[in-house]
């Protein structure tokens, strides 16, 4: 037979085990009470395990139903933030130098969301701490360090391509190569 322990750490994984187990018990105790065949000589032992579990299961619903509305106020307060953050961040984009706007536009108009760069490359340090273009982690070469465009920049980049467009002409190779740049 299960300990005590056993069934509270069942019941906190969810309010459908202690539904079932609230409804079980009711019965077990109800059967009792009303003399239905079979349960009306039910041992004290099962009747207070099941008062017990019954008690047990009763306050884990409640706690999970007293729970919704700060579940509910958490994904409302977080979709606001995120709302915010992107707004943030069209902002910045909006708002960014000529310089940042160059390293913008050739990167929508190349189609590159990800690229490599030097690690410490100062022409990328105000886009990646405006948040607009983030560094990845790992172990790379510090002379090929791997950046992606943020997802939200990335999606108002290409939604605006037309503000951000830039012709490359042949040969001029790519800004971010240390060994091939004319920039």
């Amino acid at each position: 037979m299960p300990s005590l322990k056993d069934f509270v750490a069942a019941m906190q994984a969810g309010w459908f085990p202690a539904l079932a187990a609230l409804v079980g018990c009711s019965i077990i105790i109800a059967g009792d009470f009303y003399d239905l065949p079979y349960l009306s000589a039910t041992p004290d032992i099962v009747l207070t395990a099941a008062v017990v579990t019954s008690v047990f299961s009763f306050s884990i619903l409640t706690a999970n139903i007293a729970y919704v509305p700060v579940k509910v106020w958490a994904i409302l307060k977080k979709r606001k933030a995120q709302k915010a953050r992107r707004e943030r961040l069209i902002r910045n984009v909006e708002e960014a130098p000529e310089e940042e706007r160059a390293i913008l536009a050739y990167l929508v108009s190349s189609r590159r969301q990800a690229f490599a760069a030097e690690f410490n490359d100062q022409r990328l340090a105000p886009l990646e701490s405006k948040g607009l273009v983030i560094k990845l982690s790992g172990t790379h070469s510090a002379l090929q360090w791997p950046y992606m465009v943020q997802q939200t920049v990335w999606e108002y980049l290409l939604e605006h391509q037309d503000h951000f467009y830039m012709e490359i002409p042949e040969g001029t190779g790519d800004p971010f190569n240390w060994r091939r740049s004319r920039w």
